[in-house]
């Protein structure tokens, strides 16, 4: 198959997977509602990694905004998601391994970007609750960080980076 169009193809599909992880698995919090999204945009920027990766990351992640009520945070998530995705995009898209000590760091990095990115966001937008969306900015962070060693663990197991993308590498 052609790469392009198998590239096209998975950004899309990855996309879309963004999109419904963190628009319809959402919990609850006082500040509004933790999502599993950035576990998948992980895993995407390890193995596509380029500019598709971080393309995928922000248009699953701001469909999710804008149709979750929350579109006034969109071009902030936009920014957040692209920044949380570069680095697991520039470091890990040649290794046969999803999960490496140095992505599951990355997952830190990653968390302590949207925890002050969105701190920042909402000086701007209101400022009362900068502080109150700390603990479920948190809470996300964490929860994407494990949600993704698992995930990346399983399809290591699997060797299903070396599978999909044999040809790329």
């Amino acid at each position: 198959m052609n790469k392009k169009i198998l590239n096209t193809v998975y950004t899309a599909m990855v996309a879309a997977m963004i999109f419904l992880l963190t628009r319809f698995v959402q919990v609850p919090v006082a500040s509004g509602y933790v999502h599993f999204g950035d576990a998948l945009i992980y895993i995407v920027a390890s193995t596509l990694g380029g500019g598709l990766s971080l393309f995928a990351a922000a248009l699953g992640s701001v469909l999710a905004d804008v149709t979750s009520g929350w579109a006034v945070y969109a071009p902030v998530t936009l920014i957040i998601k692209v920044l949380i995705a570069i680095p697991f995009a520039l470091v890990n898209k040649k290794s046969e391994k999803i999960l490496t000590p140095l992505t599951a760091l990355f997952t830190i990095l990653s968390g302590a970007i949207t925890v002050l990115g969105y701190f920042l966001a909402n000086c701007v937008i209101d400022k009362a609750y900068a502080v109150v969306d700390i603990p479920g900015n948190l809470i996300q962070t964490v929860g994407s960080a494990v949600v993704f060693i698992v995930l990346a663990a399983a399809f290591d197991a699997g060797k299903l980076k070396k599978r999909l993308f044999k040809k790329q590498m």
